[in-house]
């Protein structure tokens, strides 16, 4: 499997497999992005590995972490919570997502 990263705000960075982008994307609840966010960042970053969005305008920056983060909470509704290496995983990535004061 590809390999994808997903830059956040500083150092914070997604090393997840793409299939695991794929699933988190498919997570995020209607509405959350718009098909402009699809065709010009997410579907461009699933093809280079890259998702960079400490580049983009904060707005749309802002409203793609917030999807992400909904994709993320959307995975672990699914998972068997017994499996607890991969509830870690996604927890991880959860925490990442959100940053330390828990709104970057």
């Amino acid at each position: 499997m590809a390999m994808m990263t997903v830059a956040f705000k500083g150092d914070r960075k997604w090393w997840i497999q793409g299939s695991t982008f794929e699933y988190i994307v498919e997570s995020v609840p209607a509405g959350m992005l718009e098909d402009e966010d699809l065709a010009m960042y997410l579907r461009p970053a699933r093809a280079q590995g890259y998702l960079d969005l400490q580049g983009m305008e904060p707005d749309r920056a802002e409203r793609i972490v917030a999807a992400l983060r909904e994709g993320v909470v959307g995975r672990m509704r699914v998972i068997d919570p017994s499996k607890t290496d991969v509830v870690e995983f996604y927890e991880d990535l959860l925490r990442t997502a959100v940053g330390r004061n828990g709104n970057d």
